[in-house]
C-alpha cells in the first residue's frame, strides 16, 4: 500500500478515536456529581417525620428499629419516593443509654444477636439497606461484624457505614460477604450552628464534583432541617439528588 495512503488512513483512524473521546468528555459534563442525603434517627417522632418527607429532594431516610412511629414513617415515606434503611443500633464505646431498643451487643451469643437483628429488620417495612446507629465498639469487631453481614445477605440490603469510628471493618467486611456497601462522606450537623454546618455543605460540594458522587448524613434537628430546606435549591441546581440505592 502506497505511503500516502498508509499516512490517509492513520489520520481518519486518529479522528474517529478523538471525536468518539470527545463525545464521552461531553457526557460526563453532562451529567451532575451525585449526592446522597441520609437523615437518621427516625421513628420517634410523626410531625418531625412529616417536615423531612416533604423536603423537596430524594432523601434516604434511617429508621431506628422498635420504635412508635416506624412503621407509619416508613410507609408515608416510600410512598413519596424517598428511600428507607435501618438505623441499626451497635454498641459504642460511650453512651449505652442512647442506643434504645434492638442494639445489638459485643457480649451477645449468636443465637441472641441474630434474634434481635431479624427482629430490627422485620419491624420496619420497604427496607433497602441499613446504617450504624453509633456502633464505634461494634463496627471494629470482625466476629460481629460477619454475623451482621450474612443477615443482610439473607434480607438483600445494603450497608451504609456511618463512620463512627475511624477504626471500622465494617465497609470491608460487607464486601467480603458480598454485601453491597458504600460509607459516608460528611456528618453534616455534628455542630448545629449555621457557620458549621455551611462549612461541611462546601466540604461535601468539593468531594461530590471531586469524586462525582458523596454521601451525607444528617439528623432531625429544627437547625439541620431550616439549613436544608434553605439550601436545597442550590443543591439540586448543581448535584444530582440520589438515594444510597443509585449511587452504589
Amino acid at each position: 500500500m502506497p505511503i500516502l495512503k498508509l499516512i490517509i488512513l492513520a489520520l481518519i483512524s486518529t479522528s474517529c478515536i478523538m471525536n468518539v473521546e470527545a463525545e464521552d468528555s461531553l457526557l460526563n459534563l453532562d451529567q451532575k456529581p451525585k449526592i446522597a442525603i441520609v437523615i437518621d434517627d427516625l421513628g420517634d417522632n410523626l410531625i418531625i417525620a412529616k417536615k423531612i418527607i416533604a423536603l423537596q429532594a430524594k432523601l434516604t431516610l434511617g429508621i431506628l428499629p422498635q420504635t412508635p412511629q416506624s412503621k407509619e414513617i416508613a410507609e408515608l415515606a416510600y410512598k413519596q419516593g424517598h428511600e428507607i434503611i435501618l438505623h441499626l443500633p451497635m454498641e459504642a464505646y460511650s453512651r449505652p443509654d442512647l442506643l434504645g431498643p434492638g442494639a445489638l451487643y459485643a457480649n451477645m451469643s449468636f443465637e441472641t444477636f441474630q434474634k434481635v437483628l431479624r427482629e430490627d429488620i422485620e419491624s420496619i417495612p420497604h427496607l433497602s439497606g441499613f446504617n450504624n446507629h453509633m456502633g464505634s465498639l461494634l463496627t471494629e469487631g470482625e466476629e460481629k461484624m460477619k454475623w451482621v453481614m450474612e443477615e443482610a445477605k439473607n434480607y438483600s440490603l445494603y450497608f451504609l457505614d456511618s463512620r463512627t469510628s475511624k477504626k471500622s471493618i465494617a465497609e470491608r467486611i460487607a464486601i467480603q460477604k458480598g454485601v453491597p456497601s458504600i460509607a459516608r462522606d460528611i456528618f453534616l450537623d455534628h455542630n448545629v450552628k449555621s457557620n458549621d454546618m455551611m462549612l461541611q455543605l462546601k466540604h461535601l460540594k468539593f468531594i461530590a464534583k471531586k469524586n462525582g458522587k458523596a454521601v451525607v448524613i444528617c439528623h432531625p434537628y429544627p437547625e439541620t432541617l431550616a439549613f436544608l430546606k434553605a439550601a436545597l435549591e442550590s443543591l439540586n441546581n448543581e448535584f444530582e439528588l440520589v438515594t444510597i440505592s443509585e449511587i452504589l
